[in-house]
């Protein structure tokens, strides 16, 4: 008598998982591998969004600000060497700083500091400096990256993880600001500046014109200009620009 064969289990049939577009089938897997997928999907889109949030809250009404643009070599070196100084030894006071560099003692606050590089400037030449940024990896990378220029520095320098918005500017002397045009941030810019920053403080912008300011310009070298605050109240005829390249 033959043997019978045993009988084979029919496979189990594998759940699949499909996804059309426009009656198109463009993505069919197991629904294991749907499910990885799109957990996959969902940390890809979380850490992007993580990765580029802080690059746009600029954007944000609440948080208006500049995106980053690094200020070049040549111009920090322009900023410090010939428009702070020719506007500081102008002022009232310079004549009784007798023994001290142009800039020493003076306070700056960068709006926006980016990778740190103006306010490890300012420090070098005895200012003290504060940078404000908002985007936490500048503000790590700037602290990072001016920590030994700082320690060696004749002044003082340090970065706050903050809006530029929340500055007091009541004490400071300089106000520096990469900005841009066609929003209202240059304006409110110079709103802030006007209503906080004390008679004879300086407002340097980096390319960018500030809007109502054109009797305060007194240079503007290499696309850097001063706006002298301590020109409010003059009139327009004695307020021309002294120093235009």
């Amino acid at each position: 008598m033959a043997s019978e064969e045993p009988a084979i289990a029919p496979e189990l049939e594998v759940k699949k998982k499909k996804l059309k577009i426009l009656g198109f089938q463009v993505f069919e897997a197991s629904e294991a591998k749907a499910k990885k997928a799109f957990v996959g999907a969902c940390t890809f889109l979380v850490v992007i969004n993580g990765i580029g949030l802080p690059f746009m809250l600029p954007k944000l009404k609440r948080f208006l600000g500049a995106p980053y643009v690094p200020m070049k070599r040549h111009a920090v070196e322009v900023l410090f060497g010939r428009v702070l100084p020719t506007w500081a030894e102008s002022r009232p006071a310079a004549s009784s700083r007798s023994g001290a560099g142009p800039l020493e003692g003076l306070r700056l606050v960068d709006f926006g500091s980016g990778d740190g590089r103006i306010v490890a400037a300012a420090a070098d030449r005895g200012m003290q400096a504060i940078g404000y940024e908002l985007n936490p990896y500048l503000f790590f990378w700037s602290k990072l990256r001016s920590q030994r220029t700082l320690s060696a520095a004749s002044g003082t320098g340090s970065f706050h993880w903050a809006n530029a918005w929340s500055a007091d500017l009541r004490k400071v002397d300089v106000v520096t600001v990469y900005g841009r045009p066609g929003d209202a941030f240059m304006q409110r810019t110079a709103e802030k500046c006007e209503q906080e920053l004390p008679p004879n403080a300086a407002v340097v912008s980096h390319f960018f014109e500030i809007p109502g300011w054109e009797r305060f310009l007194v240079q503007d070298v290499e696309g850097l200009k001063l706006y002298d605050l301590s020109r409010r109240g003059r009139t327009s005829a004695s307020t021309a620009p002294e120093n235009v390249e």
